[in-house]
């Protein structure tokens, strides 16, 4: 099948982004979440087991090499995200689960080849071939953390991905292969640097898509790079994330969409919008425009994170006040895709967005875990599968099976 064409018999591909309580920035504070379980084994091997009865390829777990901060380095509290080193947890869930694929960030700057080789090699043949390595070039705060003062530019940064990852690749050909030959590589960066990236080695993309046009033009584009360089055209899958919001009818929908955004506290809204902004937000009233003037400078020196800086100047309504847009910030819930419906809702977005050439399949957050994954399974999951669109069960033992790629090279 081609980039960008209709793939009326494709089955769609699923991963599950495990994100300790959830993919929701203030999941934590959800009722339901027990957080003196969120360090424990037990509630990521009972989320992989949950997936697995779904039927999902794999569970992703992504890595953060320095504390997340707002303006001036102040510590993003009430948010709810813990970093634990992700390799130790899909090691740690290679004895505990069967059969889904576990994947794990990793960084190509700050980590030896040696060690990035070792380490997912020994997952990978006590999983049985079942580890997948995110290929990841790190953010900015991470060389403070290692000692090295500036974060690479991205071209250097990219740069020394390329020879880590063949390094890597030769050190793994050196040791012999595991039951799926080698690791899945996962790669996830959407710069000129990250498309020449992903398409000379990546197999799952995990992306960020606005509308499935612009899914379509990145599939199509990727697919075509990657021929360029003499691969095959089937030996990538382009994955975005995905949030479903499950609600039986809108009002349902509505009412867990602002159940969700009153748990946003005052406090994480200020260091969220900080964060945006590059601006220190701390002591700006709620009630008062956005000062602009003061805000244009800092921005200019934002990092390159989650969009461009025209696109944030952009998004502030004339007029709006502080407090309105920090509003409207917390309502989004999610920077990747949404759907919002039941369950044959859910089902449409995703068969459309498959049968369109737009994505190969998904990431897929879940609001709060394990109750908005356990929905998932046990309402949309059955009727992808009635469908014809996912699979009944596992067809092979791998992580590389499961998302149907060719042998690796």
């Amino acid at each position: 099948m081609s980039g960008g064409a209709e793939t009326p018999g494709a089955e769609l591909h699923l991963g599950f982004w495990m994100l300790t309580s959830g993919g929701h920035v203030a999941s934590w504070r959800h009722p339901a979440t027990e957080t003196s379980r969120l360090m424990t084994i037990e509630h990521y091997a009972e989320t992989a087991r949950l997936a697995a009865r779904g039927k999902f390829d794999m569970m992703f777990f992504e890595d953060t090499l320095a504390a997340r901060e707002g303006h001036g380095g102040q510590i993003l509290g009430e948010a709810s995200i813990n970093s634990l080193d992700p390799v130790v947890q899909i090691a740690a869930l290679a004895g505990a689960t069967r059969d889904i694929g576990l994947a794990a960030s990793y960084s190509t700057t700050y980590h030896a080849p040696r060690v990035l080789a070792d380490k997912y090699m020994t997952v990978d043949r006590l999983s049985g071939g079942r580890a997948g390595w995110n290929m990841v070039t790190s953010g900015n705060a991470a060389g403070r953390n290692f000692g090295s003062g500036a974060h690479p530019e991205h071209e250097a940064r990219y740069g020394k991905a390329h020879e880590v990852v063949e390094t890597v690749k030769a050190l793994w050909a050196e040791a012999g292969p595991s039951p799926q030959g080698r690791p899945v590589l996962i790669q996830a960066g959407m710069s000129q640097w990250g498309l020449d990236f992903a398409s000379s080695y990546g197999e799952a993309i995990f992306a960020a898509f606005r509308t499935a046009q612009d899914g379509q033009a990145f599939r199509t584009n990727l697919r075509s790079a990657a021929m360029a360089k003499g691969r095959p055209a089937d030996a990538v899958r382009v994955l975005p994330g995905f949030m479903p919001i499950l609600g039986s009818t809108a009002k349902e929908v509505a009412e867990k969409k602002a159940f969700y955004r009153e748990l946003v506290h005052p406090a994480l809204l200020r260091g969220l919008l900080s964060e945006q902004f590059n601006f220190d937000f701390s002591h700006v009233p709620f009630d008062k425009p956005f000062p602009l003037d003061e805000i244009l400078p800092t921005l200019e020196e934002r990092p390159m994170i989650g969009g461009t800086r025209e696109r944030f100047v952009k998004d502030i309504r004339e007029g709006e006040t502080v407090g309105a847009y920090a509003e409207r910030l917390a309502a989004r819930i999610t920077g990747h895709l949404s759907a919002e419906g039941g369950p044959e809702a859910i089902a449409d977005f995703m068969e459309t967005w498959l049968k369109s050439g737009a994505c190969d399949g998904f990431i897929m957050q879940a609001l709060q875990i394990p109750l908005e994954l356990d929905a998932f399974v046990n309402e949309v999951v059955p009727v992808l599968q009635s469908r014809g669109v996912f699979r009944t069960d596992y067809r092979g033992s791998t992580l590389r099976a499961h998302l149907d790629l060719p042998a690796a090279a």
